[in-house]
């Protein structure tokens, strides 16, 4: 048969990031192969949605993502499969599939729904909670590996208008409330060599535009101000919804939350310290990823 052929002229290669294709090496030869497209719901090509197929005594018989392409191939033991396809923002996609002796079973296009729990917040302002946001940051140390920081202090407000896409974020960080996890290097990103707290104490973010992609998937364009120095700054932010909080330490507020990371360089805001080792690597890397986890409570 043509797919038996195929594992064997498939033996002894390696290497593929495809989804699926390694799993022609490890099947029977009696396997038949299961094929499909996902799409979200605008028609465009969803990379990184996660396929399950289950076997009738709910055993996985396959696990993997959709490609760049939002592509997905597999082959599976004959008989019936289960087919799961979830992805962030959208609704579980499911279906059965009966995959014959050494045959092509071709779903075409899936095209995946928003979940609807995911509708943008109550028009309204909301403040940064404290105890439930997080402003992280990871930068490359002399390119073995990565320093983990945050920032401590800082106030944030969300005004979220009727049309979401018309809504505003403003954030002020204190640049003094750096924290690493050790007291030396800290003193040294407060110093003039890198946020220059004495002269610059706060960073700021502004931003100006909200743009969707899909389903949960936003950009959130504005202004990073940074050491006196403005540059434009992409977010790119997951909203993962609003609900009204009841229990210890929430008191049934209505609240907001999103993540967001972006990737910043740091001589763009003018943070252009140098230092090598004897072989010319860079102590600190010349960019900077941001995260930030938020929760925002109605006022």
């Amino acid at each position: 048969m043509i797919f038996a052929k195929l594992r064997r002229r498939s033996a002894g290669k390696s290497g593929s990031s495809r989804p699926g294709v390694s799993s022609f090496l490890t099947k029977p030869l009696d396997s038949g192969v299961v094929t499909f497209q996902v799409q979200d719901e605008r028609g465009q090509l969803l990379p990184g949605a996660v396929v399950t197929l289950k076997g009738r005594l709910n055993q996985q018989t396959a696990h993997g993502v959709t490609d760049s392409y939002g592509s997905f191939a597999t082959s599976v033991p004959p008989g019936e499969h289960r087919l799961s396809i979830s992805a962030g923002g959208y609704r579980r996609y499911t279906t059965q599939v009966e995959v014959g002796v050494n045959r092509h079973v071709q779903l075409g296009t899936v095209q995946l729904t928003p979940d609807e729990s995911l509708e943008p917040p109550l028009p309204g302002r909301y403040r940064f909670d404290p105890y439930h946001t997080e402003i992280r940051f990871v930068a490359p140390h002399i390119g073995m590996s990565k320093i983990h920081g945050m920032f401590k202090e800082f106030d944030g407000v969300v005004q979220v208008a009727e049309r979401f896409e018309d809504s505003r974020i403003e954030v002020a960080i204190n640049a003094a409330s750096i924290e690493t996890g050790v007291k030396m290097r800290d003193d040294h990103l407060r110093s003039a060599d890198f946020f220059d707290v004495e002269n610059h104490p706060h960073i700021r973010f502004t931003s100006n535009r909200f743009t969707h992609l899909r389903a949960d998937r936003w950009s959130i364009s504005g202004h990073l101000t940074l050491r006196g120095t403005t540059r434009p700054v992409e977010l790119e932010t997951t909203y993962l919804g609003q609900r009204k909080w009841q229990g210890p330490g929430f008191d049934g507020d209505l609240r907001v939350a999103s993540h967001s990371t972006a990737t910043l360089r740091r001589e763009d805001f003018s943070v252009d310290w140098k230092a090598t080792l004897a072989k010319g690597i860079a102590v600190v890397g010349p960019t900077i990823d941001i995260e930030l986890g938020v929760q925002a409570v109605m006022e």
